[in-house]
């Protein structure tokens, strides 16, 4: 059972003060005291253990009871009766802006003593319940790692937790109040993306991505959600998600995953680049091998970059461009008047290259009879210029690459069986693509930053629906057929996220293909990478269930 009420009764009249002590004990309540002044009232407020206090509104000295009661109210949390006999309109003005919990008109009765103090007790416990759930509230929401913003149908903010208020840089008091557009250190297309989100917002909406600069010094990533209030369609929930240490790593183990020029972490990749540094070191003329757009010239790159020629020129020849006519000319250079049109002594690739590297691109495209003054001069280490009899020696290292089988070549005499032996002492081959997919979020990660800081393309991020297409997709024009038609893409994209829509018809009407198991492992490694390891998400992704996710997973022996 509970103890009765403790009553502060503040009255400057001894008798009303009496009568009001006789009423109250009579209803079973305790009076702690009677005090006649807002001083004393203040004082004993302080000192003792009240429920509520009891205030006349007129008292003698320099301190009325509204006065009295406001300052109590700002120090506890009391609940304050006014006891009357004025109703003039700039008195009840006044005691109104206290918040009282109610009035007892002179002259009065125990009756309506007894309603307004039960009133005024049973509203401020209910106030009190509120508060405390509204702080139990602000500290569960104030715990989550996510921020949160309640913003009301004029775009005005009405709370803000302790995590977003560390993002914004500001306080929960200090930004309620605020037009969110005003509080967001954000971008105008930020801004749009998100009046976009509040104007629309289903609830499978897709978050914006932000970078949050509240200070000259102090930068965020982050995610934004737009959700409708439940309560009211008007008003709208923001959900930040700092993901600054997830993007900050990301970034790292991008430039990780690099070598050279060259982009994957695929088991394919690294044996690629195993090859690579293994043959930097020697002289040793190397064949690439791989498929049209796999890298062939970034991979002679970096096999210059590894070598001690680094410092050399490195000199790279299309020789599928080469005019049949004039390509010894442009390989080992030719004498002033050795052909109609020479008009001067022109030095030719092999000496532009000399101390450094020459590269020699789709060399199963060279003529026949310059394939034989070629091995000469991988024999012989000289060149001898078209129209000159001396032959000039040069230190060139030769890498050379083909998508062409070349063994089909020399069977089909189109090219000389031991120029083949000669150029492919040492042998690279890169992988095609479908079969290093789960190098390719980091692929599409790598060409959208360098898209965008080309082109000026807005898109932070690539929709889900848009990377199973890509990963869909066969990709017969490998990782330059990739950024091309991601560079088509971001152009397209009118919005922060790449969409399915905007890639090429090509890759949006393509059928999956039946992929062997060491392709079908690739595609389950990239959703896996794609989703930081999250099995929910990468099913998702792959547009298959959970349990056949787990599945292939043991099948693959993906761990």
């Amino acid at each position: 059972m509970s103890s009765p009420a403790r009553i502060l009764i503040v009255e400057d009249e001894f008798a009303v003060a009496m009568a009001l002590e006789d009423h109250l004990q009579a209803l079973g309540y305790t009076v702690v005291d009677h005090v006649m002044t807002g001083a004393a009232a203040i004082e004993r407020a302080a000192a003792a253990d009240l429920d509520l206090v009891l205030m006349d509104v007129r008292l003698d000295g320099p301190m009325d009871g509204v006065e009295a009661a406001q300052r109590i109210r700002d120090d506890h949390p009391l609940p304050v009766v006014f006891v009357t006999a004025y109703s003039d309109d700039e008195t009840l003005q006044r005691a109104t802006g206290t918040t009282p919990f109610g009035y007892v008109v002179k002259p009065f009765n125990e009756r309506e003593i007894y309603a307004a103090v039960e009133v005024a007790l049973q509203t401020h416990a209910l106030q009190r319940r509120v508060e405390r759930a509204h702080e139990d509230l602000r500290q569960l929401l104030n715990g989550l790692r996510q921020g949160t913003a309640l913003i009301d149908a004029e775009g005005r903010l009405r709370f803000l937790n302790d995590p977003a208020a560390r993002l914004l840089d500001t306080s929960p008091e200090a930004a309620t109040g605020t037009l969110w557009t005003h509080l967001l250190p954000v971008d105008d297309e930020t801004l749009e993306a998100l009046r976009a989100r509040m104007d629309d917002t289903p609830g499978d909406e897709e978050p914006v991505s932000a970078a949050l600069s509240p200070s000259d010094d102090t930068s965020y990533r982050v995610e934004i959600e737009v959700r409708p209030d439940p309560r009211d369609d008007a008003r709208h929930i923001l959900v930040f998600y700092d993901v600054t240490e997830v993007h900050e790593l990301r970034r790292m183990l991008d430039d990780q995953s690099r070598f050279h020029d060259l982009v994957g972490t695929s088991a394919p990749m690294e044996d690629a680049y195993e090859q690579i540094q293994s043959v930097a070191e020697v002289k040793t003329t190397v064949l690439i091998q791989g498929e049209t757009g796999t890298g062939k010239e970034l991979a002679a790159r970096a096999i210059h970059d590894e070598s001690p020629r680094a410092d050399g020129p490195f000199v790279t020849v299309n020789c599928a461009a080469l005019n049949p006519d004039l390509a010894g000319s442009r390989l080992f250079g030719h004498r002033k008047g050795a052909f109609t049109g020479a008009t001067e002594d022109r030095a030719g690739y092999f000496e532009a290259a000399d101390g450094g590297t020459l590269f020699l691109d789709e060399i199963g495209d060279v003529p026949l009879d310059v394939q034989r003054q070629l091995l000469r001069a991988l024999e012989e280490e000289a060149v001898t210029r078209l129209g000159e009899t001396e032959a000039r020696p040069v230190d060139v290292r030769i890498v050379a690459a083909t998508h062409r089988s070349l063994d089909e070549e020399v069977e089909a005499d189109r090219f000389r069986q031991d120029l083949l032996y000669r150029i492919r002492i040492a042998r690279v081959t890169l992988p095609p693509l479908r079969e290093r997919r789960s190098d390719l979020p980091l692929l599409v990660r790598t060409f959208r930053r360098e898209i965008r800081a080309e082109t000026g393309a807005d898109v932070d991020r690539v929709g889900d629906d848009a990377l199973r297409r890509l990963l869909e997709y066969d990709w017969p024009g490998n990782v330059r057929e990739l950024r091309n038609a991601l560079e088509a893409a971001l152009i397209r994209s009118s919005g922060d996220v790449l969409r399915a829509e905007d890639l090429p018809p090509e890759i949006q009407e393509a059928s999956p293909s039946a992929s062997s198991a060491d392709e079908g492992a690739e595609r389950i490694r990239a959703a896996l990478d794609q989703t930081d390891g999250n099995r929910t998400k990468a099913a998702e992704l792959l547009g298959i269930s959970r349990a056949t996710l787990y599945r292939r997973l043991n099948e693959y022996d993906i761990g």
